[in-house]
């Protein structure tokens, strides 16, 4: 990804990244978080939020806010500072709406980007509850991993 990216206030443990998405209309205060699986620690979800006034988190906000390309490398350059802290856990995500949009954009763009992806992940597609496979563009999938490349 050579998008230019946003800066990041980064938490004392690297698992929250504060960043504002910024355009001629508006500013939107966002959040990556990574959290621990309760079941199995070594995978953490990452949530990308907008925080609402009053400090509210929503992973569900249409932002609209013309910068998504800038927001998603934003969000590549904050797994790659989580691994810097945490090299051996994986990173699971998905799209948070019920129609699978989100997650349907995450596979093309990881599907676009693929080449440098590989570079420094292992990325895999979630075909169903228990099943994972190496990824394969364009092929749909519920959820993705990245596990960092040593």
């Amino acid at each position: 990804m050579n998008e230019p990216t946003y800066p990041l206030v980064i938490s004392n443990n690297a698992l929250t990244y504060r960043f504002d998405s910024i355009s001629d209309q508006l500013i939107i205060h966002k959040a990556i978080e990574f959290s621990p699986f309760p079941s199995n620690a070594i995978f953490y979800n990452l949530a990308l939020l907008d925080i609402e006034d009053g400090g509210t988190a929503n992973d569900l906000a249409v932002s609209n806010n013309q910068d998504m390309n800038r927001v998603i490398a934003t969000v590549f350059k904050a797994i790659l500072l989580f691994f810097e802290k945490y090299p051996n856990k994986l990173v699971y995500f998905k799209g948070s709406d019920e129609a699978g949009l989100r997650t349907r954009l995450y596979r093309v763009l990881i599907s676009r980007e693929l080449e440098k992806v590989n570079k420094m992940f292992a990325v895999y597609g979630q075909l169903t509850e228990d099943t994972y496979e190496e990824f394969i563009p364009n092929r749909p999938y519920i959820a993705f991993i990245f596990q960092l490349k040593h």
